[in-house]
């Protein structure tokens, strides 16, 4: 695979500690070359790793990906827990290849100093990074439908404080949700 070259250092970290961290929860072993930003996951067969299972391949793939979008590598790695996926969004799908109007949209997306996404993520629950021609979420699945919706509209030209209303009852929705799993009475 391969991920944009600013993002090599991220993926490597101070002294290739986010590295040897992705590599020791997977049970992988990662081939970088930082000239071009190809990565090549191999799977760990060492008799001592109690984290070798076939399936960290297609994780590690998702946690360098998530690195590649733009995310802090303590957020990709959020992806290791079973319940939480990896959603990324190509603008030019949506909008078309018109850089000016990509430009605009992600002003939009991300709002002055940042205000709406902050508040998407806040909202929703989800991680969300604006990176290159791209939106990207990491969370649960309800969460990222949530934040998809809130997407959706600000592309499609609805006034924000309407995505904000909605994004506000879509969070007193969850957190009524949760109190209603955790207040349960048993008779």
């Amino acid at each position: 695979m391969k991920i944009p070259e600013a993002r090599i250092p991220i993926l490597i970290g101070h002294n290739g500690e986010i590295k040897k961290e992705i590599e020791n929860l997977t049970g992988t072993k990662l081939n970088i070359d930082s000239k071009t930003g190809e990565v090549d996951i191999v799977l760990n067969f060492e008799p001592n790793n109690e984290n070798y299972n076939p399936f960290n391949v297609l994780l590690t793939e998702k946690i360098i990906s998530a690195i590649g979008r733009g995310f802090n590598p303590k957020k990709a790695l959020k992806l290791l827990k079973e319940d939480i996926f990896l959603e990324v969004i190509k603008l030019e799908d949506k909008i078309g290849k018109s850089h000016k109007k990509i430009k605009r949209i992600k002003g939009r997306i991300i709002g002055r100093n940042g205000e709406m996404r902050k508040s998407i993520e806040k909202f929703s629950g989800v991680s969300m990074s604006v990176y290159g021609r791209t939106v990207s979420f990491v969370g649960g699945f309800e969460e990222i439908k949530i934040a998809r919706k809130a997407l959706s509209m600000i592309i499609s030209g609805a006034p924000l404080n309407v995505v904000l209303s909605f994004l506000e009852k879509k969070y007193r929705e969850m957190k009524k949700e949760e109190f209603r799993k955790i207040y349960k009475p048993e008779f």
